[in-house]
């Protein structure tokens, strides 16, 4: 008898690594490149707008200076000169962790999801098209997608318990505001902005602007809608697998504690309470144009407000603050990672002459083209510099004039600028908010790739026919 041939060693599959690996690559090879692109800057002045002082770039003054190559100390420094740096949206998210940790332990989260689950029986279906709808509608104005951070802690628990996955979970808290934001109709940092720059009467040419989120929206819930079908029918085409199992697990052994949950009075309180408090902040949030710190006061405030009128005494609600935060710690923390990136760049004295690159190419662009050349070359500065309004300050001053010299409408550029800035927002890591929230689901970056690149080259299409057709129309 023949012996058998040794089996050969199973190949071992490509993990992505860490996402605090990935950011470190980033911020070396950023590093690197201030040794080799020649450092420059635009002048810039400060003016008032309507949304305040803001420093904008001067057309036409573009000029090298001397090289600013980063140093070891440079480096050293990178990080906590991000976390400086992203300080609103690290402050948010520590806010937001407090704000979740009171409402989750005082059981205001197991009560919704309960009565989410009843009211939809054997239709779970519904809630992936229903929340996303509403997600999306909230940040079409007010643009906030930070918050979901603030929407993950209470889907997770009800998307496992529905049959979906963490990726379902994901999709619906990021897509849902960010297509909001990205496609919105009074976006202040991306919309009024470059509105006000381009002389343009503020948040005009919403009728075209509210078609396109439209279809944006029904192409993004087909999209996730499908994904759902498809992992609940089969868990083993899940993208998330591995760690949906340790999520399932973790839900199964709360619920074997909680054993059968019911509610008291001074809970079914506070849970009114909520759903009563939580649109008053959005409607502060529109009306007010508030900023990071003032939104994450408000959250913690309706914490602190829902826990004591659920029964919280005030030792239990500081220790539920801090347990909040504490689940937050490593989220806020990668999002001064992230924007270490940045800070690198802009030692290194190399942002101006990257977008003095790109738009120098955009001028020998064919003139149909140029408004969705410049729509893709903006999804690029994404990841360069993260951030609606710090975007549209440094390139809408340049763009604009481009236009009228190339007789390109102006309502077109600052759509193209809008939508192409921040369709990237969730494929960049260097957005601190994005990554933040992969880290709570616990999905892996590559995973959320692999999901999301498809969907965002769909809606990249939807914005570059629309950008030709506005173009087109313009000049009749």
């Amino acid at each position: 008898m023949s012996a058998q041939p040794p089996e050969a060693p199973a190949k071992k599959k490509f993990k992505m690594p860490d996402i605090y690996i990935v950011l470190v690559i980033f911020i070396l090879l950023v590093a690197a490149f201030t040794y080799i692109i020649p450092a420059g800057q635009y002048e810039r002045e400060t003016i008032q707008t309507a949304h305040g002082t803001q420093t904008m770039v001067v057309k036409d003054t573009y000029h090298t200076i001397e090289q600013h190559p980063v140093g070891f100390m440079d480096l050293v420094t990178a990080i906590p000169d991000g976390l400086k740096r992203a300080a609103g949206i690290v402050f948010l998210t520590f806010m937001v962790g407090g704000c979740m940790g009171l409402i989750k332990r005082a059981g205001l989260i197991d009560m919704g999801v309960q009565n989410l689950n009843r009211a939809v029986g054997d239709k779970g279906y519904l809630v992936i098209p229903i929340l996303i709808s509403v997600f999306t509608s909230l940040a079409a104005f007010i643009g906030v997608p930070e918050l979901s951070l603030a929407y993950l802690p209470v889907l997770l628990p009800l998307f496992y318990r529905l049959g979906y996955d963490g990726m379902t979970a994901t999709a619906v808290s990021l897509l849902g505001p960010c297509m909001g934001f990205t496609f919105g109709l009074t976006i202040p940092g991306s919309v009024g902005v470059g509105q006000q720059i381009a002389q343009l009467p503020m948040f005009s040419g919403s009728g075209m602007r509210a078609l396109v989120l439209l279809t944006v929206l029904v192409i993004t819930i087909i999209y996730v809608m499908r994904y759902a079908a498809k992992v609940k029918a089969d868990p083993q085409k899940s993208l998330t697998l591995e760690t949906d199992r340790a999520m399932r697990e973790a839900i199964a052994a709360e619920d074997a504690a909680k054993g059968e949950m019911t509610f008291s009075k001074r809970q079914k309180y506070a849970g009114i309470a909520c759903f009563i408090m939580f649109p008053i902040a959005i409607a502060m949030i529109l009306i007010k144009n508030l900023g990071f710190e003032a939104i994450g006061g408000l959250f913690l405030l309706i914490g602190i407000a829902a826990a004591a009128i659920a029964g919280k005494k005030p030792q239990e609600i500081c220790d539920d603050v801090n347990a909040g935060m504490r689940d937050m710690m490593v989220a806020a923390l990668l999002c001064g990672v992230a924007s270490a990136i940045a800070v690198v760049m802009d030692k290194g004295m190399i942002t101006d002459t990257i977008v003095y690159w790109l738009e120098s190419a955009t001028r020998s662009v064919p003139q149909e083209v140029t408004a969705i050349t410049i729509f893709w070359e903006q999804s690029l500065f994404n990841f360069l510099i993260p951030g609606a309004t710090a975007l549209t300050l440094l390139t809408m001053p340049i763009l604009s004039p481009l236009a009228e010299l190339l007789n390109i409408d102006q309502q077109t550029v600052v759509s193209a600028n809008a939508w192409g800035g921040q369709l990237t927002d969730i494929f960049f890591p260097t957005s601190g908010f994005f990554v933040a929230t992969l880290v709570i689901a616990k999905v892996e970056y590559g995973k959320w790739l692999r999901f999301y690149t498809p969907l965002m080259f769909m809606l990249g299409g939807v914005a570059c026919v629309a950008l030709y057709l506005m173009q087109t129309f313009a000049g009749r």
